[in-house]
């Protein structure tokens, strides 16, 4: 049976587009029109990096790796960027991640400025970095230092441990039978008994606070009592102003100067006046 010219315009439609699939998973870093400079480097592993990965930059990509194998002990890798990629003698390569998931890319710093470009072909310097079986066999061994070390306290403290539990299950079995002050607390029922009529009476006493019954009562409910308060004190207060301003008696005594004056003369007479009696002078002596 004859195909017909719209069947076969969609075969050769779906073949081109086959084929055009493979061409671009094949020859994906074909690239004819632009110049690629050819670059290795050595590190002592590369867990995770694989032919095809990216060569980036500061994250941007500027080429790709063409080549892993082992070369005396070492792990080379070549790869190649893209023309304008400038890398420098102090350049640095390093195995680093694109996520957590476990990405890997080659990437490559700027170098100094100062510093001369590197001609093609050349190695770059490497910097390791810690990878994951590295990351892991570090947490064991940590892990075991710190679980022996736990291991070690337990064993040297087992024995306060055990006497201290001894002890606690003592002192809780002699509670449990009403020894002691915090044994009879506990399983004293008459101690309860106390406690609720101790209760009992503080509500009553409060109550009639609340009533104003009884002298506390009253200095808690009658307001009167605050009132005469606050006129004695109203009046204390006009006292010391007065007293303050020298008036009155007591005013004059607390500011004038020349009663303190004739209050010591008078003092002194009266103590030669003493003397002279002392000694048998004068018609009083």
């Amino acid at each position: 049976m004859a195909m017909s010219t719209e069947k076969k315009v969609g075969f050769f439609f779906l073949l081109t587009l086959c084929v055009l699939a493979v061409m671009i998973e094949l020859v994906e870093d074909w690239q004819p029109f632009t110049e690629q400079k050819e670059y290795q480097t050595f590190f002592d592993t590369a867990v995770g990096l694989k032919l095809g990965d990216p060569v980036r930059m500061a994250g941007v990509e500027v080429g790709k790796i063409r080549n892993i194998s082992i070369d005396d002990s070492k792990v080379r890798v070549d790869f190649y960027v893209i023309e304008g990629t400038d890398i420098k003698t102090d350049s640095v390569a390093e195995i680093r991640q694109t996520n957590l998931l476990g990405g890997q890319f080659l990437g490559i710093s700027f170098g100094s400025r100062e510093s001369s470009p590197l001609a093609p072909g050349r190695a770059i310097s490497s910097k390791e970095r810690a990878n994951i079986d590295q990351l892991i066999t570090n947490l064991d061994r940590n892990q075991e230092r710190v679980f022996g070390q736990m291991g070690e306290l337990v064993e040297q403290s087992r024995d306060s441990i055990v006497n201290s539990a001894s002890r606690m299950e003592s002192v809780l079995h002699k509670i449990d039978k009403g020894e002691g002050t915090l044994g009879r607390i506990i399983n004293d029922p008459g101690l309860y008994d106390e406690i609720e009529t101790t209760v009992v009476e503080l509500n009553g006493l409060l109550v009639r606070l609340k009533k104003g019954e009884g002298t506390l009562g009253k200095l808690m409910t009658d307001s009167s009592l605050f009132d005469d308060a606050s006129v004695m004190v109203a009046d204390l207060r006009v006292i010391s102003d007065r007293l303050k301003d020298g008036k009155g008696t007591f005013g004059r005594l607390l500011v004038e100067d020349e009663l303190y004056t004739n209050a010591n003369d008078a003092l002194i007479n009266i103590r030669d006046v003493a003397a002279k009696a002392n000694k048998g002078t004068g018609a009083l002596g």
